[in-house]
C-alpha cells in the first residue's frame, strides 16, 4: 500500500514539474498565456460616422478594422467624440433632425448606457474634464439664439450649468489639467472664452484675431498657455499667449487658401494646418521664431480636421465633412500617406492593456508636453 501509494505521489510531483512554466491548459489556452495575452497594450482609434456606428481600427495591426459598433439609427450629422479613461465612457455628439443629442458608450462591453436630447436645434464638438465626470457641450454653431454652453453631468446626461457665451458655441477643448475649458464660438466676436471648471464662469478673453472674427477650428498646447487658430478668411493661422489674452503673431502660409483644421503635434515641435482649397496639409515648425512652414503633406481630398495619435506617430487627416471622402493616416516622421480609415473626421485613440482602459486620446490635436524640458 505504502509502494503504491509513493508511486502516485511521485507522479504527482512528475506532472507538477512537467507543467511548471507551462500553465494549466484552460479551453485550449494555457493560463500564462492568458496573462500574457492580457498584459500587451492595445492601441485602437474610434471614429464615429454619420451611418450610425463607431469602426474600431488596430493601430499596431496596419490600422486594419476590427470592429464596429452600432450607437444610433442611420442617418444623423455627428459632430464630436470624447472619452475618459477613469469613468470608461465614450462619447458621441450628433444632430438628428431637429435635436442635438449625445450618446453614452460603455467602452468595456461596446453597450450604449443613455442617448438622449441635450438641445435643440442641435449640439456640437464637445469635450470631458479628464476624470469624465463633466462633459462641456456648445450649443451648436448653426443656432444664432443660445446665448450659452452647457456643463453636463457626463454620467447621467443631466443639465449642471449653463456658461453665458455669445451664440453660435462650437469647439470646446479642456486642458490637460482639467481646470479650464476653451471655447469658442461662430459669432463674429475676434475673440475666445476661457472658462474656469470650478465656477464655469468665464475668466478669461483671448482677442485680437483678424479678419472676419469667425474663428475656426483651434488647438492648445498641453499646459494651456498658448493657442492656435484657424481663422476664417486668413490663409495661415494665428498664435495667441493666453496669459496676455491676445494674439502675437500670424503666420501665414507659403502659398495656399483659407485653412479648417489645425493641430500641434504631441511634442508640440510642430503645427500642422490643413489647406481648406488644395489637397495638401501645411506643417510649420514651432521651435523657430517666427514659425516656419517646413512641408506640404499632399492628401487624398481636400482635408476638412486632422488629431494626432497619443505618441504622434500617426496624423489623421479628414477630407470634406458629410462625404465619403477617406481619413488619411499619415507617418509623422516621413509625411507619407500609408493607410486610410473610413469618412470620420470624429475620431480618437483609446489604449487597452491587461483587460482595463488606461488612456485615450482626443478629437482636437491638442499638445501633450505640461512641464518644461530638463
Amino acid at each position: 500500500m505504502a509502494v503504491r501509494l509513493g508511486r502516485a505521489l511521485w507522479i504527482v510531483v512528475i506532472v507538477a514539474i512537467s507543467t511548471c512554466g507551462q500553465g494549466v491548459a484552460t479551453g485550449g489556452t494555457t493560463r500564462s498565456a492568458e496573462a500574457a495575452a492580457q498584459a500587451v497594450a492595445s492601441h485602437l482609434i474610434y471614429a464615429a460616422q454619420n451611418d450610425g456606428t463607431i469602426h474600431v481600427y488596430d493601430i499596431d495591426q496596419h490600422h486594419a478594422e476590427v470592429k464596429s459598433i452600432r450607437v444610433f439609427s442611420c442617418c444623423a450629422d455627428v459632430r464630436g467624440i470624447t472619452a475618459a479613461a477613469p469613468t470608461n465612457r465614450l462619447y458621441v455628439m450628433y444632430n438628428q433632425g431637429t435635436d442635438g443629442h449625445v450618446a453614452s458608450v460603455d467602452l468595456m462591453s461596446d453597450q450604449v448606457v443613455w442617448d438622449r436630447v441635450l438641445h435643440s436645434p442641435g449640439v456640437d464638438r464637445g469635450n470631458l474634464t479628464p476624470d469624465g465626470r463633466t462633459l462641456y457641450l456648445p450649443t451648436w454653431e448653426g443656432d444664432p439664439g443660445s446665448a450659452y454652453e452647457l456643463a453636463i453631468d457626463a454620467e447621467t446626461g443631466a443639465e449642471k450649468a449653463r456658461i453665458t457665451l455669445p451664440p453660435r458655441s462650437h469647439d470646446t477643448i479642456v486642458s490637460l489639467d482639467g481646470e479650464r475649458v476653451f471655447m469658442e464660438t461662430k459669432s463674429s466676436t475676434a475673440s475666445m472664452y476661457v472658462v474656469d471648471t470650478a465656477s464655469n464662469d468665464v475668466s478669461e478673453v483671448v482677442g485680437g484675431y483678424c479678419c472676419s472674427g469667425v474663428l475656426g477650428p483651434f488647438a492648445i498646447n498641453g499646459a494651456g498657455t498658448r493657442m492656435v487658430n484657424d481663422v476664417n478668411g486668413y490663409a495661415g493661422f494665428q498664435l495667441a499667449d493666453v496669459a496676455l489674452g491676445q494674439v502675437t503673431e500670424s503666420i501665414p502660409f507659403a502659398s495656399g487658401y483659407g485653412g479648417h483644421g489645425i493641430a500641434w503635434t504631441p511634442d508640440e515641435t510642430q503645427v500642422w494646418v490643413n489647406d481648406g482649397g488644395i489637397p495638401d496639409v501645411h506643417v510649420f515648425d514651432m521651435t523657430a521664431t517666427p514659425p516656419k512652414e517646413l512641408q506640404m503633406v499632399a492628401v487624398s481630398n481636400v482635408p476638412h480636421w486632422i488629431t494626432f495619435s497619443i505618441d504622434g506617430r500617426f496624423a489623421y487627416v479628414a477630407g470634406r465633412k458629410g462625404s465619403e471622402d477617406v481619413t488619411d493616416v499619415i507617418d509623422v516622421a516621413t509625411y507619407q500617406r500609408v493607410s486610410s480609415l473610413g469618412p470620420s473626421e470624429d475620431l480618437l485613440e483609446v489604449d487597452f492593456a491587461r483587460g482595463s482602459l488606461v488612456d485615450v486620446g482626443n478629437q482636437f490635436g491638442i499638445g501633450r508636453v505640461t512641464s518644461p524640458a530638463t
